[in-house]
This record gives structure tokens, C-alpha cells and sequence, in this order.
């Protein structure tokens, strides 16, 4: 028989329990926090959000003299009420009891805080909650630091060396993305046929961790990366072969060194007519349809660059994962389409139809399927479920983790034997 899940993790209480670290409740040396410290810098970080104490009394379930009381440190936040204030506030729990925020909080924290269009807010939600459960899993499961592979890291090397400046023009931005991309599928050896796990290599060989999530389709993806950390999300709203450009698109960004912090986009947005954007997805494009590739495909359709038929269009689609969209961008790249040829191919082609009508060569529909794949980072899921089934977290880690709400069947997917590794057409990793 069963045991009670609330009985099964029932030593787990306090921020442990809500996914948090129970050491924060201390300081470093183990005294208390000091009730009018916090609530000094409650009140600091209430006026910095440009919340009054009525609005910070609404998401803590408090009246506004009890903020005041607070603030004035007359009454004590309660475990529950301070994870709940930095929430609210966009800080970190360890913002608030006057300790050093980590790394990966920090980040976290300035997710939360920072201006954000309202179509990535969902994603910045979903970003800095495995940010915080990334540290919380470092703190109590001794989980290992994200690490690439070594040709990974020759990768990384000779992107960052080569590539340091912007190129000047647009030519010079796809040259480049195209060099990198030969250079990455030559060190991992990835040949010139399509990619199968790109979630899974990104992970392996780049040290990025990969979520998706249906995210809804205002926004395509995000990429966060600052110093040791590193996170690409993307909406699984999209079809496969959209969601696949997405990641390989981040990757881009994270590889070149892009600077920004938080790098977030919609689809207007990543087919920008810019030269960071060209870059980036002349090497999307060259690591999922090299030229090669491409030309052994069309030949083995009966086809090539001068009698290309929708036919071919849909064939190459489906062999190597990528939508329309991506595809005429790449065709362009390599010279065999205009600008305003691909253009108006993507502006005009109904993608849907065109597939159905090809279907002898798209026997799955990959490109054009919309699966809403939950996909957490292969290295959060292993040590999530280990640390749980050690009961050194709750399982709301894990449910917060896998995007799960269903007790009885995690419970069981928690406490049973090692999970069998889903790969799924959009990305692979453990999908749930």
C-alpha cells in the first residue's frame, strides 16, 4: 500500500518543503536575522518594485498595518510570508535576510526585477524558477556544476576568440554564423545529416541546460547566461520544427558571446534583418541544414537547387526538423532563393497544406506538430529525484521542476525505479 505523500516527506518543513533553502531562515554564522534588518530591506525592496503596503499586504494575505509592522520590525516575516515578500518584490530570500546572494539567485533575482515585455513574462517566471531550484539543488544534493564536453569547449573557445566583434555587415554576420556551424558540427562530429537530440547535445557538449514549456506563442525563447550559468527555454506552443531553429537560434547567441544578459525574443524579432540577428541564425541554420546535408536529401527527392518543388520543400522540412520559415531563411543563405523570393515564400506559402500535400515525404508531420513538450534540464531532473528519494527535498522540488501537479502519479514516478529517458522529436530530454 501507498504511504501518504504529505507523510512520506513530512520531515521537510519550511522553505525546504516550498523548494527554497531551509539555511536561509539563519545567517552564515547561524544567529537569527535580525527582525528590524529585514524589515528595513523589505521595506527598501517594496519601494524600489513601486508597491505601497496595502499592494505588498495583497500578495502576503496581510493587511497594510501588518506590512507596517514589519517594516518597522515590530512583528516577524514567517517562513511561508518571506518566500512569498521576495516574490513578490523580485529579490532573493537571502536579498532579504541581508546575506550574499549566489550566483544563480542573483540572476534569478534580476529576472524577476527587471522590465519585461508582457509576451516573455511567462518565460522569465518559468527561467528563474529552475534558476532558483539549480541553487537550491547545489546547496542540499551536492548537485555537479553544468560542463560541457571538450570539443564543446573548443567550441566555446574559438567563438568567443574569433568572433569577439561584431562583424560590420550582414554578409560578414552570416559567414561568420555559417563558420561557426561547420566548426561545431565538425568537433562533435555530427557529419552533415540532421540532428535528432539537438536539446540533449546542447546540454552535453555546451553545458547549457534546455527547459521547454508551453509557453503560448507571443514569444519564441529566452537565453539567460551570466558567468557559470547557463539556460535556454523555449515555447513548446510551436511546432517541432519552429521550436528546434528556436534553441539552435539561442545557442547561437550564447556561443557568440552575446552580451546581454537575458536575451529574449518573438519570431518578428529573431528573423530581424539585423546583424546579430543574421548571425545568429546564419549558424541555426547552417548547424541544422548544412549544405551538404541539404543537397543529399533533395538528390535522394529526385531534386536540386535549380528544379526545387514544394515537394522538396516539405522533404527537407521533415529530415531535418525545421519549419518553413527556417528552411526559406537557410535556402537564402546558401543562394538559392532571393530575399524577397523567401520572403514571399514565407509570407504566402499556407505550410499546413502544403505538407498534406506532400505527405509521402513528411509521414510524421514533425515540422508542422505542435506538441506542448515539458522538457526539464537532464542535470536538475537526475539530482531532483535522487535528493528526493534521499528525502532531502519535498516533492513540490520535483513538481515544480517537472510542471507536474498530479501527486499520485508523481509520487510514484518519484519513489519507483529510475525513470526510462524520453526522446521526443522537439528536443528530447525527460518529458513528463
Amino acid at each position: 500500500m501507498r504511504t501518504n505523500v504529505s507523510e512520506t516527506f513530512e520531515e521537510l518543513t519550511g522553505l525546504a518543503a516550498l523548494g527554497q533553502d531551509a539555511a536561509l531562515v539563519v545567517g552564515e554564522s547561524g544567529e537569527s536575522n535580525n527582525a528590524a534588518q529585514i524589515g528595513a530591506r523589505l521595506a527598501a525592496a517594496r519601494r524600489g518594485a513601486g508597491l505601497t503596503g496595502t499592494q505588498l499586504g495583497q500578495h502576503l494575505g496581510l493587511g497594510k498595518d501588518q506590512v507596517s509592522k514589519i517594516e518597522s520590525g515590530k512583528r516577524r516575516l514567517d517562513v511561508s510570508e518571506l518566500a512569498r515578500a521576495a516574490a513578490a518584490l523580485g529579490v532573493s530570500v537571502r536579498h532579504l535576510l541581508g546575506q550574499p546572494d549566489r550566483p544563480g539567485l542573483a540572476v534569478a533575482s534580476r529576472l524577476a526585477s527587471g522590465a519585461a515585455p508582457a509576451a516573455t513574462r511567462g518565460l522569465r517566471r518559468r527561467a528563474r524558477q529552475l534558476l532558483e531550484l539549480d541553487d537550491l539543488l547545489t546547496q542540499v544534493a551536492d548537485m555537479p556544476a553544468a560542463h560541457g564536453s571538450l570539443p564543446g569547449s573548443r567550441v566555446l573557445e574559438a567563438a568567443r576568440r574569433d568572433f569577439a566583434r561584431l562583424p560590420r555587415t550582414k554578409t560578414e554576420a552570416r559567414r561568420q554564423g555559417r563558420k561557426l556551424a561547420e566548426l561545431t558540427r565538425a568537433e562533435i562530429d555530427l557529419g552533415s545529416d540532421a540532428i535528432a537530440d539537438l536539446a540533449a547535445i546542447i546540454e552535453q557538449h555546451f553545458g547549457v541546460d534546455v527547459a521547454l514549456s508551453p509557453m503560448g506563442t507571443e514569444a519564441d525563447g529566452l537565453c539567460v547566461h551570466s558567468g557559470p550559468n547557463a539556460l535556454i527555454l523555449a515555447s513548446s506552443d510551436y511546432p517541432d520544427g519552429h521550436l528546434r531553429f528556436t534553441l539552435a537560434h539561442e545557442l547561437g547567441h550564447h556561443l557568440l558571446g552575446d552580451p546581454r544578459e537575458v536575451i529574449e525574443e518573438q519570431e518578428h524579432q529573431m528573423f530581424a534583418d539585423t546583424i546579430v540577428e543574421c548571425r545568429a541564425n546564419a549558424f541555426a541554420g547552417h548547424l541544422l541544414l548544412p549544405e551538404r546535408g541539404v543537397e543529399s536529401h533533395l538528390g535522394w527527392l529526385g531534386e536540386g537547387r535549380n528544379n526545387l518543388t514544394g515537394r522538396g520543400h516539405v522533404g527537407l522540412m521533415e529530415h531535418f526538423g525545421v519549419s518553413h520559415a527556417a528552411l526559406t531563411v537557410q535556402l537564402n543563405m546558401l543562394g538559392w532563393l532571393t530575399y524577397d523570393e523567401a520572403r514571399h515564400l514565407r509570407e504566402s506559402t499556407r505550410v499546413l497544406l502544403l505538407v498534406a500535400t506532400h505527405a509521402d515525404v513528411a509521414p510524421t508531420g514533425a515540422a508542422t506538430t505542435v506538441r506542448q513538450t515539458r522538457r526539464s534540464p537532464e542535470r536538475l531532473t537526475r539530482a531532483a529525484l535522487s535528493a528526493a528519494r534521499a528525502r532531502r527535498v519535498g516533492l513540490s522540488v520535483v513538481a515544480g521542476l517537472l510542471e507536474r501537479e498530479d501527486d499520485d502519479q508523481l509520487w510514484k514516478y518519484v519513489m519507483g525505479p529510475e525513470p526510462q529517458r524520453v526522446v521526443s522529436d522537439a528536443g528530447g530530454g525527460p518529458t513528463t
